[in-house]
């Protein structure tokens, strides 16, 4: 019985970890998009999750490790919301509207994120692995999009283009959203995000 528990317990203890690290995350979230990421430290973050500054060292022992969480945490929720539009879409034009449309409407929804891994993105010191890290998963997304298009025109459904360059033009909207948003609150956010996806789906099907 006793290796059983001791199994149970730690089970408890992983999930409780796994909660308060979660919680950690969240706050350095909030905490970025309010007074910027240089002013994002380890005592602002724990008032804002109202723990103390030396629980947040016992799950990252850095301030560059929680940075990299951060960019893992809001990359994972942003590709569950896009695979949620997109899975089982019919059609290659259905998934790249889905796709598009995903991103803009997670973006309206989560700008506090998308404050937090933006300006770690542009940090000068102490997120080079997070740096790192979002600069590959932005070269796999770009790499998935470009075989996406080639995909599409193989099945005959997108027009003769440059994959690539199709795929470097999506990915350049898609980014420019977040700033837009931000800058123009009263934005009807479904109209953009099917305006834009117009624009592409007109770019590439076939006529």
């Amino acid at each position: 019985m006793q290796p059983e528990n001791r199994s149970g317990d730690q089970e408890k203890r992983s999930f409780i970890e796994e909660a308060r690290r979660g919680q950690i995350v969240a706050a350095a979230i909030v905490t970025i998009a309010e007074i910027g990421y240089a002013k994002a430290s380890f005592v602002q973050i724990a008032r804002r999750a109202g723990i103390s500054p030396g629980l947040i060292t016992y799950h990252f022992a850095r301030r560059e490790e929680l940075m990299k969480q951060v960019m893992l945490t809001v990359h994972n929720s942003m590709d569950q919301a896009l695979t949620a539009r997109t899975e089982g879409s019919e059609s290659y034009c259905a998934a790249l509207r889905g796709l598009i449309e995903g991103f803009v409407h997670y973006c309206a929804e989560h700008p506090a994120e998308l404050i937090a891994i933006s300006q770690i993105a542009a940090a000068a010191r102490d997120a080079e692995a997070a740096r790192t890290w979002a600069e590959e998963q932005n070269a796999t997304a770009l790499a998935e999009l470009e075989d996406m298009f080639r995909e599409g025109q193989e099945a005959g459904e997108f027009r003769d283009f440059a994959p690539r360059v199709m795929a470097v033009s999506v990915m350049a909207a898609m980014e420019a959203t977040p700033a837009e948003l931000m800058a123009r609150p009263g934005t009807d956010v479904t109209a953009y995000a099917n305006e834009l996806a117009d624009i592409f789906e007109l770019a590439v099907r076939r006529a």
